[in-house]
């Protein structure tokens, strides 16, 4: 796509999906040139880093980055805005709360830690059990989205105080390995299945959120095969909005991800 010759917008997302970089370098030459504002979308990437060693979330005017999709956390997430760009913009810590956590959340991931430890599909069983129940009451085992979700931020809206544990206690030097260890892994069990990695190396600053691919529901059940064992999920990804209409037959139909939660 030509962006240079493309509508003039006023705002660039540049996604670094799964914690692979984006090259930002087209977008930068099209926000140079139309004024528009570039932001690094970096849900996927928290410790991740580019070729060049720079911390993905802050290469670009804005930046935004969740630690909860990393972590097993009720929220928690940071926006990054360069000094440059905004250089009267002050720095706002929103302060870290001690709210009750849903009994969910609470079963969720202690079934987790003990699914990890232990190697029993503690985890598994939750959700399996989760699901049914939850098809049973709205017809459909993911929770549904709602429009206001795309809206309307979630109360509380400060992060929870095991946010600020985890990064005060956290050695991202091992969470890095741990997550490229685990990637490698995943890509030498499956190679030889009809999936489509979407991405099949490491860089050396990647801190993989996952391991996506593309494959049909028979494929998937083959994947599952394979990892059994490592104590990961695989979910299906993504939940697009009711403004994204996608065909059937579109491959995001048949994006998948393992988990490294």
């Amino acid at each position: 796509m030509d962006l240079l010759n493309s509508q003039r917008c006023k705002a660039v997302l540049a996604v670094n999906y799964f914690g692979f970089a984006q090259d930002l370098s087209p977008f930068r030459e099209y926000c140079s040139t139309s004024g528009a504002t570039l932001i690094e979308d970096n849900a996927h990437g928290f410790l991740s880093k580019d070729s060049a060693g720079k911390l993905l979330g802050t290469r670009a005017n804005l930046g935004i980055t969740s630690i909860r999709k990393t972590f097993r956390l009720p929220n928690g997430a940071a926006l990054y805005a360069s000094s440059v760009e905004y250089p009267g913009l002050t720095a706002n810590q929103l302060d870290f709360q001690d709210s009750r956590v849903s009994k969910g959340f609470r079963l969720r991931k202690l079934s987790a830690q003990i699914q990890r430890s232990t190697g029993i599909p503690t985890l598994s069983f939750f959700q399996f059990a989760i699901r049914i129940v939850r098809l049973v009451i709205t017809g459909s085992r993911l929770p549904l989205s709602t429009r206001e979700s795309e809206t309307e931020l979630p109360i509380p809206s400060a992060p929870h105080g095991s946010v600020l544990m985890l990064i005060q206690s956290l050695d991202t030097n091992a969470e890095v390995l741990r997550r490229q260890q685990l990637f490698n892994k995943v890509l030498t069990r499956v190679q030889s299945l009809d999936i489509e990695p979407i991405f099949n190396h490491l860089n050396a600053g990647t801190s993989p959120y996952g391991f996506a691919f593309i494959g049909d529901s028979a494929s998937v059940q083959q994947v599952r095969k394979q990892l059994h064992g490592l104590s990961v999920e695989i979910i299906h990804w993504p939940d697009l909005p009711d403004a994204v209409s996608v065909a059937d037959n579109h491959f995001y139909r048949n994006v998948w991800v393992v988990n490294f939660l």
